[in-house]
């Protein structure tokens, strides 16, 4: 890489720096498919839209969790379902575990990708 111009090296430092970000998604989504319980919401299900949901569930032990609930696609008049049943944490729910896996994947692939395109690029750029 040293037939790049100063600027060029500091565009691809921080080009790869940024790829920290999708792979920090993937490994907090990995943490959670790991992590989580399966448990069922207690109370209403609050739904301002679809999929922008908010509800209360209890985990194993005792713990009470509280939070987003992704995964779920209500009509305003049927926001009022109890028992849902939820993967969960203390701050975060999903209806369906293997979207977890499902998004860790395709930005694992997508950090590999953008690292591929970046050096490839420079690479082509030093030349």
């Amino acid at each position: 890489m040293s037939g790049l111009k100063w600027w060029q090296r500091v565009v691809l430092a921080v080009c790869l720096c940024a790829l920290a970000l999708p792979l920090w998604f993937a490994a907090r989504n990995v943490h959670r498919f790991v992590d989580g319980d399966w448990t069922i919401t207690e109370g209403y299900v609050h739904c301002a839209s679809n999929d922008r949901c908010t509800g209360t569930w209890t985990l194993p032990g005792g713990q009470r969790g509280r939070g987003k609930i992704t995964g779920l696609a209500f009509e305003y008049a049927e926001e009022q379902v109890t028992g849902i049943r939820l993967y969960a944490g203390r701050d975060w729910a999903v209806t369906d575990r293997s979207d977890l896996a499902f998004h860790a994947a395709y930005e694992l692939a997508g950090a590999a990708i953008g690292a591929a395109l970046i050096v490839s690029v420079a690479w082509f750029k030093s030349r």
